[in-house]
C-alpha cells in the first residue's frame, strides 16, 4: 500500500526490496531442521555479497536488487545487518529481554525501512536531515515489527516460536502490553521528526501509522493475542491510511 504511493520510477526497487524481506522472513516456515535454514540465509549472504562484486546471479529476487543496488547505491552493511538479524528466526527461543526483541527489530523492519528510504533519496540529504531521517525510518520500522510480532503471536505459537521476551514472565497479556509500549515510544520518537522530514520519505514513515492502527486494535482486546488474533483491517482502516496520504502525514 505504501509503496504504491512513492515515485513510480522507485516502485521496482521497493517492491524487490519487499520480495527479499518475504523470501528471508518466510525460510523458517519452509525448513524442518535449523541447518537447513542457515544453509539457505547463508546462500542469501552469498549472493548479496556477488551482486556487490558485481557477479551475475539468476534468482528473479536477486535481480531486483541488484537493479536497486546499481541504480540508489543502496548499502550493504544494511543488507549484512537484515541477514544477520533473521538468523535470531532459526534459532527457536524467544529474545531474553525487550531490549534484545527491540534489537531485532531494529536489525529486521529497521534496517528493511533503512534500504526503502535509499531508494527514496535518503542518501540525497544534507548531513543533519540525513541523520534525523535516518533515525526516524529506523524508528517507524521498529514500530512495524514489534506490532507485526504482537498480532502474529498465535501464527508463531503454531511454529513453536515465541517473541515475547522472557524476562517478562508467561503471562502473555502482560509481556504484550510491554512490547506495545516500546512500539509506541518508537511510533512518538518516528513523529517527532515529522517537521523535519523530506515529503520523499512518507511511503516508509507510514509504517508508523499501520503499527499505531494495529497497536490501536490490539489494545482493545486487552492484548489477548492468544484467543484474539489480529484480522485484516476493513473499509475504515483503508480510508484513514489514504487519509495519511492525502494530508501527507504519519
Amino acid at each position: 500500500m505504501a509503496v504504491l504511493i512513492a515515485p513510480a520510477e522507485c516502485r521496482e526497487a521497493l517492491f524487490s526490496l519487499l520480495a527479499f524481506n518475504l523470501e528471508i522472513a518466510g525460510i523458517p516456515e519452509l525448513v524442518s531442521e535449523t541447518m537447513l535454514g542457515e544453509i539457505r540465509l547463508q546462500w542469501w549472504r552469498d549472493t548479496v555479497a556477488s551482486i556487490y562484486a558485481g557477479a551475475d546471479v539468476d534468482h528473479p529476487v536477486a535481480l531486483g536488487l541488484v537493479h536497486g543496488v546499481e541504480t540508489y547505491g543502496l548499502s550493504r552493511a544494511l543488507f549484512d545487518e537484515f541477514l544477520d538479524a533473521r538468523g535470531f528466526d532459526l534459532r527457536g527461543e524467544a529474545p531474553a529481554s525487550l531490549e534484545a526483541l527491540e534489537g531485532y527489530a531494529g536489525g529486521t523492519a529497521g534496517a528493511l525501512n533503512e534500504l526503502m528510504a535509499g531508494v527514496l533519496g535518503l542518501a540525497t540529504l544534507a548531513e543533519q536531515p540525513q541523520a534525523i531521517a535516518r533515525a526516524a525510518v529506523r524508528h517507524a520500522g521498529v514500530a512495524w515489527a514489534l506490532a507485526g510480532l504482537l498480532s502474529s503471536v498465535t501464527f508463531h505459537s503454531r511454529q513453536g516460536r515465541r517473541y515475547l521476551p522472557t524476562d517478562l514472565g508467561n503471562d502473555d497479556r502482560t509481556a504484550a502490553a510491554a512490547v506495545a509500549d516500546v512500539a509506541r515510544r518508537n511510533i512518538d520518537q518516528a513523529r517527532a521528526a515529522r517537521k523535519t522530514l523530506p515529503r520523499t520519505m512518507l511511503p516508509v514513515m507510514l509504517s508508523a501509522f499501520l503499527a499505531d492502527q494495529r497497536l490501536r486494535r490490539l489494545a482493545k482486546s486487552e492484548f489477548d493475542t492468544l484467543r484474539h488474533p489480529d484480522r485484516r483491517p476493513g473499509a475504515a482502516h483503508l480510508l484513514r491510511f489514504y487519509g495519511k496520504v492525502l494530508t501527507r502525514s504519519f
